[in-house]
């Protein structure tokens, strides 16, 4: 059987990947920083679903830990990446701790990146696989309050853009996409230091409008697909205006 593998796979949007792709028939690889959110979600999964889950601790950010999972995942035969493992920080930059920065930009970048490398080359080897990037609406403007996490998305989704169209004029079979969502009802919340009130939407809702779609650039909700139509015609000066505003709405106080 397939596997599938995702990086923040066990709560959150990546569990919500991990219940879509299991009950589609895939066995997992998932990954985290913690344990008993592995362990509980690998006992859940495979009782509900009857696949095979298989786990691997460990610090995505941390370039050694990126090449023990490589090396793990030789023997399974893998389809699907889900590189979705990221988080945010909500601050003044002058503010924001630069470890915390450069923290986001280890996970969010240069892991992803990583695994990216890796997996379009071994898909490309095998004629065919696919890579979902999880980017954020927050890719397509100038976050004020935000800053870093808005350009490590900005990074993500041109990353994203960029390889999908090498990888289709190329002819390498490998499918590769960025989901874009707004504000999920997730754990995001917890390390953005944000207020939990401003998190509805569902993301077993993202993650199968991400797994059915064929764009390169999948941005779920009817709200978000406004949002992104207005962002595309909206001078930079007005819309950094507006990113910051929410912002500064979401901070935890």
């Amino acid at each position: 059987m397939s596997y599938a593998l995702i990086t923040g796979g066990a709560i959150g949007l990546g569990r919500a990947f991990s219940d879509l792709l299991a009950d589609r028939g895939y066995d997992l690889i998932l990954t985290s920083r913690s344990l008993d959110h592995l362990a509980s979600a690998q006992k859940e999964i495979q009782a509900k679903y009857r696949v095979k889950v298989q786990i691997f601790v460990g610090d995505l950010a941390k370039s050694d830990f990126r090449d023990k999972l490589i090396e793990f995942i030789k023997p399974y035969d893998i389809d699907i990446l889900i590189n979705n493992a990221g988080f945010g920080h909500n601050d003044l930059f002058i503010d924001a701790p630069l470890d915390k920065e450069f923290q986001m930009i280890d996970l969010n970048i240069k892991a992803l990146q990583h695994l990216m490398k890796h997996f379009y080359g071994y898909f490309k080897d095998k004629s065919g696989g696919r890579i979902i990037n999880v980017s954020s609406l927050a890719g397509f403007v100038p976050g004020a309050y935000a800053s870093t996490y808005y350009a490590t998305k900005a990074y993500v989704t041109s990353l994203t853009r960029a390889a999908a169209y090498e990888a289709k004029v190329t002819k390498s079979n490998v499918v590769i996409q960025a989901l874009c969502p707004g504000p999920l009802k997730t754990q995001f919340f917890e390390t953005a230091g944000t207020s939990i009130k401003f998190y509805k939407k569902d993301p077993k809702m993202a993650a199968r409008q991400a797994l059915d779609a064929k764009r390169v650039i999948i941005v779920p909700g009817f709200k978000e697909k406004i949002a992104h139509g207005l962002l595309k015609i909206m001078p930079t000066s007005l819309s950094v205006r507006f990113a910051g505003f929410g912002q500064k709405r979401k901070k935890n106080q």
